[in-house]
């Protein structure tokens, strides 16, 4: 079967015209026009100043914790940290959930991130370790925990790479070494 040439060539403009067409334009949301907008509305800022993606801006300095989220492994235990957001006299609040011995031990509690004695700057240094103490309410008692955090890459028994090695001393227990996965701002 032949096409016409007037037909192959309006079929030949159509194709070149609908694939001219930027996805973006179609796929871009209907706005109302800057005029229509209240007179003392702030224009939306369309990107973040130059440095800021993915760094924290200078007033949550010292008022957030180095630790958003961390979760860790080791053999025989899984730890959960969470921060609270909160500043106490005792230091940055945290959430945390500890199941060690193999599964049969399971005890959640609080621990505080505190800035380094003699350390004026919020947070800890560069390549310093993250130090959380606190305690557990266990099935024995009020335990005191201490979790060390440190930046160094990392590998668990099933040979899967993580940022940061973690080690759990808990009170009367061996210590726990393991890895693990900090979140950050």
């Amino acid at each position: 079967m032949r096409i016409r040439t007037t037909v192959a060539m309006l079929l030949i403009m159509l194709l070149t015209a609908c694939s001219a067409a930027r996805p973006t334009d179609a796929a871009a949301p209907v706005t109302a026009a800057p005029e229509a907008a209240a007179p003392d509305a702030p224009m939306p800022a369309a990107t973040p100043p130059p440095g800021a993606a993915g760094k924290m801006s200078p007033d949550m300095v010292g008022k957030v914790s180095p630790v958003p989220a961390f979760k860790g492994l080791g053999e025989h235990f899984n730890i959960e940290i969470q921060s609270l957001g909160e500043q106490t006299s005792e230091g940055m609040r945290h959430s945390v959930r500890l199941i060690w011995g193999m599964g049969t031990h399971e005890a959640e509690g609080t621990v505080f991130y505190r800035n380094a004695p003699g350390r004026s700057m919020p947070g800890p240094a560069r390549g310093a370790p993250i130090l959380l103490e606190g305690t557990l309410e266990t099935a024995q008692g009020r335990k005191a925990i201490r979790v060390d955090i440190v930046t160094e890459r990392c590998t668990d028994d099933a040979d899967r790479a993580h940022p940061q090695r973690v080690k759990i001393a808990l009170q009367d227990e061996t210590d726990m070494h393991g890895c693990g996965d900090l979140a950050v701002y």
